[in-house]
This record gives C-alpha cells, structure tokens and sequence, in this order.
C-alpha cells in the first residue's frame, strides 16, 4: 500500500514538474533559475496541492459558492506564488500573473494526465452515424439520448473510469 502511495506521488510530482517546465516555456513572468529549482518547485506544489488546497478550498467555500467557482483559480494562484516565495530560484512576476500561471498548469497538467492515462476519467469521441446513444452498447446501460446521424456531429461520451 505505502509503495503505491509513493508512486503515486512520485507521478503527481513529475507530471506538475513538467507542467511547470511547460508554463515556463510560455510566459517569460514566470522563470526558474534552474533544473533545482524547478525539481523544488513541483515538489513544494506538489505538497501543497495535497495538504494546503484542501485547508484553503474549505475555508473559502462559501465565497467559491457564491461566485460559482472562480475563487479555485484565485485559490490556485496564491499557492503557486506561495511556492515562488518560498523556492529560491523561482520568480513571478506577481498575483495575477500566479493566477493566469496557475491555470496553465492546471490546464497542462490536465493534458499530460489524458495523454499518459493518469486521468480518473475514460473519454470517447464518435462521428455521426453510430449505433445507439451514449452509454448504450454492450454492458453500457440504457440509452438516455439518441446519437446523431449527421456525420458532421461527433458524439463525446465521458465516465468515469472503474477501479480494477
């Protein structure tokens, strides 16, 4: 068990290490002085994203509630220019440009997930033409809408995936 939480983490450290590699790449306000720095920095967020977010998303969920969501980049924002004051190496260039950063990361950490198949969701795309509705299918359940016949249509049906 302890070695699959290790791994596990190991995975989320390497893929926010490479997101972050990314989002350097795109913005010159975010920059690291180093592979050290780098390595620190997704280690840092790393852990914050698994023990402060948490703190944080709880404390706030009422104003996140009230303003349907958009405090969670505002949230993410903080910890990453947290991060940047605690890493020596890493710099932003200040609060707003955390939040754009840290939706970049997120949005790049989502990509790698898909990509490398760390996501906890199954995603798949039909052209028009298909047979049944979403879900339909062999052990899919019933049918809760008819898919399109128009081949200029593609049908995106996404589940979540089961723990094997």
């Amino acid at each position: 068990m302890n070695s699959l939480l290790l791994k596990r983490f190991g995975m989320i450290w390497l893929v926010s290490m490479l997101a972050l590699w990314i989002v350097d790449a795109l913005f010159e306000s975010l920059q690291f002085d180093s592979l050290q720095a780098l390595a620190m920095a997704a280690l840092v967020l790393t852990l914050a994203n698994l023990f402060l977010k948490p703190l944080l998303v709880l404390v706030t969920l009422p104003v996140t509630v009230m303003t349907m969501g958009l405090m969670l980049p505002v949230i993410n924002g903080f910890i990453l220019v947290l991060v940047a004051e605690l890493v020596p190496g890493f710099q932003i260039s200040g609060f707003w440009m955390g939040v754009l950063a840290a939706l970049a990361v997120s949005f790049t950490t989502f990509l790698i997930n898909v990509a490398t198949g760390q996501n906890r969701f199954q995603m798949r795309m039909m052209r028009g033409g298909g047979r049944g509705g979403l879900g339909g299918g062999p052990g899919g359940g019933p049918s809760h809408r008819e898919r399109s016949h128009d081949p200029n249509v593609i049908d995106v049906d996404i589940k979540e995936k089961e723990d094997k």
